[in-house]
């Protein structure tokens, strides 16, 4: 492979858990993943950087979280992102939700290659399981302040873990509880991810 799978300090102990599973998705990203469509044709560093360690920080989070929710649902889930690297270096049930029928049968088979338990893939509409509350990731599917919209009446006890550009988020402090971190996927470039609680 002509690229770097390199990994910042905060994210080597996750990637102890599974190296071998995490540079098979690597390359299945790259090729199924392209070839179906799944992703749009990239460079093999930028599908690393991107889709695996900026996957990566979600793990880290979400192992630190505070929850008692044991399964994660990935919402628009794509390619798999970030819902497939959860699930190869943390504990959790991760549930893949697209509801495209040629995606899921994609990450269906690729959970055959991977040989992992803990992730499954689920054909359903992403916003219907939004309003029913839980644990929830989303890299590319929903903005931040539409996760703070659709959350507003929601159950308590729901959190969401979605990527951002950093921007500052108008919210009531009464309603819900965000924390916005900041994290390099490389030396140089700086990502975000909104943690957003109902209290």
């Amino acid at each position: 492979m002509n690229f770097e799978p390199h990994v910042p300090d905060w994210g080597l102990e996750y990637l102890k858990k599974n190296s071998e599973n995490l540079l098979l998705y690597h390359n299945w990203l790259r090729t199924t993943g392209i070839k179906s469509g799944l992703i749009s044709s990239k460079e093999d560093q930028f599908i690393w950087d991107e889709f695996i360690i900026h996957s990566l920080y979600f793990s880290k989070l979400l192992t630190e979280l505070k929850s008692d929710s044991s399964t994660v649902l990935d919402l628009g889930t794509g390619g798999g992102i970030p819902g497939i690297t959860i699930g190869l270096t943390t504990d959790f049930l991760v549930k893949l939700v697209d509801i495209k029928e040629k995606r899921i049968n994609e990450l269906l088979r690729l959970i055959n290659i991977l040989k992992v338990d803990n992730i499954e893939a689920v054909k359903k509409d992403a916003n219907s399981l939004i309003v029913s509350g839980g644990l929830f990731v989303s890299r590319c599917y929903i903005s931040s302040e539409n996760v703070l919209s659709s959350l507003e009446k929601n159950l308590k006890n729901t959190t969401y873990l979605v990527s951002s550009s950093g921007e500052g988020l108008n919210y009531d402090p009464n309603v819900f509880h965000v924390k916005q971190e900041k994290f390099y996927i490389n030396k140089t470039d700086l990502r975000h991810i909104d943690v957003i609680t109902v209290k």
